[in-house]
């Protein structure tokens, strides 16, 4: 019988037949897909968009993310201090609606509003934030809890086999949205299914956290010794991750000279590639060493990104994107594995633990957006991947966080 936290409040919690009880795990990966696809139609062209709203400067993309990472790090805690009391999915439906906001205000950028365009992008900001703040600790609290134990790697190659599926329509179908009716189509669409992400939420059973660190001590705990090695290791991801994320699209798109279509059908061809590879990694993770998995899955992800920063041509983009497929396979889902492992071992420190991860992430990133500016207004664009292929290797450093309360 799981434990209903006191405060904790959904449609139909109390019934004898709560929907509340059922399997925690296919209401979670619901939601998760559902948010997925949401994000992969937005994210892949939005640096894209930003890079022409800021009249292709890379350098304002890039300091639009830092501040928008910056300003997360105090709500992070606070945060994880209110759903303590409020509980977990109420602050994950909360946490999505921050992201239906951060859509639905660059929708509004695109179309027109009587708001200027700053006053939107801050509300987006304040939107990402929420999310950030109040969905993702939930949602990884959560898998950990519920997850399964002994196949959780094949768990995770199996949700993220689904959400490459996803990422071979999301690209094509959002490069044709683009180009048949403008930007602004795609954040409505992504309005639309963070939405329905919400439902499956109701279906999950509850748990109980309380969140025990204060707000200095959270940010004294990330270096502690104990904590130091998960705290590196996932700035490190924090760091190279956001390359992946920003700068990537911004090359493909000097690379196929703006076109949409072409962006998204390349990107979806890439990940077809992937999906058998992720499902067999995902079965090793669980009959090997997981920790010896993320070794060389790194090795292979640092050399995917050094391949990156040499090509110029489509075929040379091709082909590292294949290869740096591969890498970006045998390095997630051991990563994930061990993540959500050491969250779980983590006893009644598993929100503690997880919150912390946030937050490294987002010093990693903010502090690789800064890195980024200084490179790029000496180098070319490509010069970032070198940067990611050396960040990337701090990642092994999450096979000696030991945990325990």
């Amino acid at each position: 019988m799981p434990i209903a936290h006191p405060n904790q409040t959904y449609p139909f919690r109390g019934h004898r037949h709560s929907l509340g009880q059922i399997n925690a795990l296919p209401a979670l990966a619901s939601n998760r897909l559902l948010s997925f696809a949401a994000s992969s139609i937005v994210s892949v062209f939005l640096p894209i968009f930003l890079y022409e709203f800021f009249d292709l400067s890379i350098v304002a993309v890039l300091l639009w993310y830092a501040i928008n990472f910056a300003v997360k790090f105090p709500f992070q805690v606070w945060a994880a201090q209110i759903f303590s009391r409020t509980g977990l999915i109420s602050s994950m439906v909360f946490g999505t609606f921050g992201i239906m906001l951060f859509y639905w205000t660059f929708y509004l950028l695109d179309t027109g509003s009587p708001f200027g365009p700053y006053i939107l992008m801050t509300l987006g900001i304040i939107g990402l934030t929420i999310v950030s703040c109040f969905y993702w600790s939930p949602f990884h609290i959560d898998y950990a809890k519920f997850g399964p134990k002994k196949t959780r790697g094949a768990y995770l190659a199996r949700l993220y086999a689904l959400q490459q599926m996803i990422q071979v329509v999301a690209p094509v179908l959002a490069g044709w949205v683009i180009v048949t009716y403008g930007f602004f189509m795609n954040f409505f669409l992504g309005v639309i299914l963070a939405g329905a992400s919400i439902v499956p939420l109701f279906f999950l059973p509850t748990f109980k956290v309380k969140y025990e660190f204060g707000f200095w001590e959270s940010f004294t705990k990330l270096f502690s010794k104990h904590f130091r090695p998960m705290s590196l290791s996932m700035m490190a991801y924090g760091a190279e991750n956001i390359v992946g994320i920003v700068v990537w699209p911004i090359f493909l798109y000097a690379i196929f000279k703006g076109q949409y279509l072409e962006i998204g059908a390349f990107a979806a061809i890439v990940v077809v590639i992937g999906l058998v590879l992720e499902l067999l990694v995902g079965r090793e993770t669980d009959k090997f060493s997981a920790g010896k998995l993320l070794k060389y899955g790194t090795g292979i992800y640092a050399l995917g990104w050094v391949w990156k920063g040499l090509v110029e041509t489509v075929v040379g983009v091709f082909a590292a994107s294949t290869f740096h497929n591969v890498g970006a396979i045998l390095l997630r889902t051991p990563m994930d594995t061990l993540m959500y492992e050491q969250a779980a071992d983590s006893g009644h420190y598993i929100d503690e633990y997880t919150v912390l991860r946030e937050i490294a992430l987002g010093m990693g990133r903010v502090l690789m957006l800064l890195f980024l500016v200084a490179v790029t207004s000496v180098f070319s664009i490509g010069a970032s991947f070198f940067v990611a292929a050396v960040v990337s290797l701090g990642i092994n450093w999450l096979v000696d966080y030991q945990a325990g309360e």
